[in-house]
């Protein structure tokens, strides 16, 4: 726990990379939902919102490559920072490697939970509180019994996304020991995964994106129009295997690196 709270306090030192990996993406989600949810609403009367969809592709933010990068920018910050100020050397010998980098992914987890609740506020806010203000009685016209287990799965495979991310940014620091190119390939990476989507939809490929985008139709099917033909346990699979390996290769090449210069 020590050691989480540290990668915490050493995060909020660096308050830019904070706002910016943590904070822009809840707030600017919900001024523009605040914004569209405002658009033929004069108030007043009763006001039928889609509440529990809205929410649902909120929380889908973990696969917007522009989300990413911004999250980038926070996994870096917490990733890089002791490559950037050489701190690994002074660390290293009191701590093992496995608990100091568990503590960086337990840290980076926390903030991206944090995040997402952020971002559902800011949603249940737009559409429930503001059009409240303006007078009108809002009524949430998709909600039913399963609407709380579908906010739940969203959410969880939203953190799953994020979990990738991260994992991802933590391979690429430990490999260049930069920040820059942390934030830049999985950025780039993201737009290869949304570019080969348009290109081959319909296609079976083994990536985070494409499994991840099923299941997030599979988990909203019953408040949408369509149902997807696919096999959650198949997706699901491939996520976490994505999640062991770039989790795992990241804490394996960083117990096998030199930091005496670091």
């Amino acid at each position: 726990m020590s050691l989480i709270l540290a990668e915490l306090t050493k995060l909020s030192r660096q308050r830019g990379a904070a706002f910016w990996g943590f904070l822009a993406i809840p707030l600017l989600m919900t001024v523009i939902t605040c914004a569209l949810a405002g658009v033929g609403n004069p108030g007043g009367g009763v006001a039928e919102i889609r509440g529990v969809r809205s929410l649902l592709r909120s929380l889908s933010v973990g696969g917007n490559p522009i989300g990413q990068l911004f999250y980038a920018v926070g996994a870096a910050a917490i990733f890089a920072v002791e490559y950037r100020h050489a701190g690994w050397r002074h660390l290293v010998p009191r701590r093992s490697r496995g608990a100091l980098m568990a503590a960086k992914f337990a840290a980076w987890t926390i903030l991206c939970a944090v995040s997402l609740t952020l971002i559902a506020a800011g949603d249940l806010f737009a559409n429930l509180i503001l059009p409240w203000l303006r007078g009108s009685s809002p009524v949430i016209a998709d909600w039913s019994a399963a609407a709380p287990g579908a906010i739940l799965l969203m959410a969880l495979l939203a953190l799953a996304e994020l979990a990738i991310l991260g994992g991802t940014v933590a391979l690429v620091t430990v490999v260049t020991r930069s920040a820059m190119p942390a934030i830049l390939v999985p950025f780039l990476a993201a737009l290869a995964s949304a570019a080969a989507q348009t290109q081959f939809s319909g296609t079976a490929i083994p990536l985070p994106a494409f499994a991840a985008d099923t299941l997030r139709a599979i988990v909203a099917a019953p408040f949408e129009t369509r149902a997807p033909q696919a096999d959650a346990l198949i997706e699901t699979g491939i996520l976490i295997g994505w999640l062991a390996a770039t989790v795992g290769l990241s804490f394996a090449l960083f117990e096998r690196q030199d930091l005496t210069s670091e």
